[in-house]
């Protein structure tokens, strides 16, 4: 039980999938509320960088759980094996995050702000 709260927490707190679905309906976004011409090219090149960072993130990402899942299995693991493996789960988790907000503030760069506004409606 203990295995499995361990695995969910981990795999959901990294918040991939969802990100995933969010810049596919930007991507849409831009492509039907950006007039044609290099400047969409540039943002839907923006968003494609986001995805590919995105996907590259959830393989490694795959590949360190399996390495702790291996880890949390194995009976004589002790904390000392198992924490570097968490500790490199939060720096791929905040590498990512920082990569979105880096693609964040250039696509800002790009965009006008009624064009930033249709493609992220303000939350009411």
């Amino acid at each position: 039980m203990l295995i499995a709260l361990l695995t969910l927490y981990i795999l959901g707190s990294s918040g991939t999938l969802p990100l995933v679905a969010m810049l596919d309906r930007v991507k849409e976004s831009v492509e039907k509320d950006v007039a044609a011409g290099p400047r969409r090219t540039e943002l839907v090149d923006v968003i494609g960088r986001a995805e590919h960072a995105t996907k590259d993130a959830m393989e490694k990402r795959k590949k360190t759980m399996h390495e702790l899942l291996g880890l949390v299995h194995t009976w004589d693991a002790q904390d000392g094996d198992i924490q570097p493996m968490l500790k490199q789960l939060r720096a791929e988790t905040g590498e990512l995050q920082q990569q979105m907000i880096r693609y964040r503030f250039e696509l800002k760069g790009k965009m006008s702000r009624e064009e930033w506004e249709k493609v992220f409606p303000p939350k009411k």
